[in-house]
């Protein structure tokens, strides 16, 4: 029959130091170092390659600290429209309705459109916010821009009166 074996804790009882080294060692935490890599001293390097192969490299180094004012704008080109407009259309982002295509920006939660590339096609875009070119751009081409305010309603850039 096996007999039990005893703890380390109970086998250290009555012994000062419990098997840590000298009494003074345990005090604390002094003697024991630090947390993680501290203490690998001359053999770090070698610790390093474990640590890189399970954590990657964001382990080691400054992380900085993200702000909590920071807007992320989500932006489209007219770029983008004029290249895969037909895509669109298909895909039904772009609707065509009554003669006129329309765009929805604000239905895919687009922050602005900007004004790179150029626009051949006759277009009604609705957006939150616009650049001055693209602006330009869709209107020259023969199209409309409605620019949705902050109270859910919606001006025009051409005058309603002259329907």
């Amino acid at each position: 029959m096996l007999k039990q074996k005893r703890t380390k804790m109970s086998r250290s009882r009555g012994s000062s130091s419990h098997g840590g080294g000298h009494k003074k060692k345990r005090r604390g935490a002094g003697h024991r170092g630090g947390v993680g890599l501290s203490g690998s001293g001359a053999r770090g390097d070698q610790k390093k390659s474990m640590i890189l192969r399970k954590f990657g490299h964001s382990y080691f180094g400054k992380k900085g600290f993200t702000s909590i004012h920071k807007k992320s704008n989500k932006v489209l080109s007219l770029a983008y429209l004029e290249n895969n407009f037909d895509k669109l259309v298909e895909a039904g982002v772009i609707v065509n309705d009554k003669k006129e295509y329309v765009f929805d920006s604000t239905i895919f939660k687009y922050d602005k459109i900007l004004g790179s590339g150029t626009l051949t096609k006759a277009l009604t875009i609705i957006c939150n916010e616009i650049s001055e070119s693209a602006k330009e751009k869709v209107e020259n081409a023969g199209g409309k821009v409605v620019v949705m305010s902050d109270d859910s309603d919606f001006e025009e850039t051409e005058d309603s009166s002259e329907e």
